[in-house]
């Protein structure tokens, strides 16, 4: 758990700091540290703890807990019927090949569309990762698509980019770790990857959304 990295994403102050400190220290017997003592064990109350579960975007100390200590590695994806359910969407958007795809990501999301704008590049399709604001204009609402490939969902510049593709009738389909980010709603076809919680970004914890999209991406192109 990297606790300079959560400290700036989610601004802790020193005393959340400090319980974040402790969670890394008792992950192992986390389960039976229960709300009480962790406030007990921290020198504060446990309203304190419910409101930086509530940061994290948790529900609660318990809903925490669990994606602290549950093991999602133990369970066997079929990856093919999972995604399988959008396939009919996805082939419908994609059928144009006259139509012009925009692949666009942020961060770690960047090498991942660009190996989607390569792959369809090397079906016939005309795909760019380059993205301007321009290219959302009215001018191009009838030959454009916009695949966005994005872990959270809340970066700033890529909602303003979603919204403006939206208010211009660009079809987007999305390939999203977040379901409560607001590009889910703007979507056109949004595809939800794993399960997301705050702490994933955490660069000392296995993500494995990056991968999925790419899974999920190969499923839905035959």
């Amino acid at each position: 758990m990297n606790i300079e990295h959560l400290s700036e994403k989610f601004e802790l102050n020193n005393l959340e700091k400090q319980i974040v400190s402790y969670i890394q220290e008792h992950l192992i017997e986390l389960k039976s540290i229960g709300i009480r003592q962790m406030a007990k064990d921290n020198y504060t109350s446990t309203s304190t703890i419910y409101k930086l579960c509530k940061k994290f975007g948790f529900d609660g100390y318990s809903d925490m807990i669990y994606h602290l200590t549950s093991t999602k590695d133990n369970h066997t994806i079929n990856y093919h019927e999972q995604y399988r359910s959008f396939y009919q969407q996805f082939q419908s958007l994609l059928q144009d090949h006259s139509k012009r795809i925009i692949v666009f990501g942020l961060g770690f999301s960047a090498p991942i569309a660009e190996y989607m704008q390569q792959r369809l590049t090397l079906l016939g399709y005309s795909t760019m990762c380059v993205v301007h604001m321009e290219m959302f204009s009215q001018h191009f609402f009838d030959n454009t698509i916009f695949i966005v490939v994005s872990f959270s969902g809340k970066t700033p510049r890529l909602n303003e980019m979603i919204e403006t593709a939206y208010h211009n009738h660009v079809p987007i389909i999305s390939f999203i770790g977040n379901p409560q980010s607001p590009i889910i709603q703007l979507s056109t076809l949004p595809i939800v990857i794993e399960q997301y919680d705050s702490f994933s970004h955490d660069l000392n914890r296995p993500n494995t959304f990056f991968g999925e999209a790419i899974i999920a991406f190969e499923t839905l192109l035959f």
